[in-house]
């Protein structure tokens, strides 16, 4: 991955969306998380996240959503993003589920162009597969990955990603889980950690930095983009009608 510059809107209050219509009312607007080069404090992008009307149910929310209705989010979203400059560079979180089948798949590939990034939720689930199901998982990114999308796993920690440790997958990146960041920030495992990532994919993402002595933290173990409220996120509601 290019820690190149994107071109993003310089006035963000100038971007203007249509209502997020055909999801869930809980979700009443977008957020967008920079993705930061740790070296120069470039943005190189943007992960599309929702905002709910209640934020501290977030977890079980999702926790609950449907395939089909995970993909009809994202419609929606990029569809709102589509004339805004935030469309390209996106990291977009999907969960395994929709590369298991064929239908879910084929609808989700006309969404997705050269330069997005894909982040895996719950990567390990990878490994509860039968044999089969796991070769159309891997033949899926690497159909992504022909076509310029760049394919992380998302939240790992030590334990979750040994198992990619043995596998040869078509992986762009990976990102570290921000309670393994907090725990180990200070320590040499931190930097054990990222090694650890680095031979599964070429770029490694910490998550959870919320202070320059974090940035230092992460830039010192060799990690080469962060994300967290170190940054300020970018943010649009049905309120709002835009985003600020």
């Amino acid at each position: 991955m290019t820690a190149s510059a994107p071109r993003f809107p310089s006035d963000p209050s100038e971007s203007r969306f249509p209502p997020l219509k055909g999801v869930s009312p809980e979700i009443v607007g977008i957020k967008l998380e920079p993705i930061v080069a740790l070296s120069s404090s470039r943005v190189v992008g943007m992960e599309l996240l929702s905002q709910l009307a209640s934020p501290e149910q977030s977890e079980t929310f999702f926790q609950h959503q449907s395939v089909k209705q995970c993909i009809r989010l994202l419609e929606v979203q990029l569809a709102a993003l589509k004339n805004t400059g935030y469309a390209n560079h996106l990291f977009i979180n999907l969960p395994i589920t929709v590369f298991m089948e064929p239908d879910y798949f084929a609808r989700i590939l006309p969404l997705l162009n050269a330069g997005q990034n894909i982040e895996i939720v719950e990567p390990g689930l990878f490994f509860q597969l039968p044999a089969e199901l796991r070769e159309r998982v891997t033949r899926h990114w690497g159909m992504l990955a022909d076509r310029g999308c760049r394919i992380w796993l998302d939240d790992v920690n030590t334990a979750s990603l040994s198992p990619f440790l043995s596998r040869q997958l078509p992986l762009c990146g990976v990102k570290i889980d921000k309670m393994a960041f907090w725990r180990k920030r200070s320590t040499p495992a931190l930097a054990e950690l990222v090694n650890l990532c680095a031979q599964v994919a070429n770029n490694v993402l910490i998550e959870g930095i919320e202070s320059k002595k974090d940035r230092e933290y992460a830039l010192q173990a060799g990690a080469e983009f962060g994300q967290g409220y170190y940054w300020p996120s970018v943010g649009w509601s049905e309120e709002k009608k835009r985003l600020a």
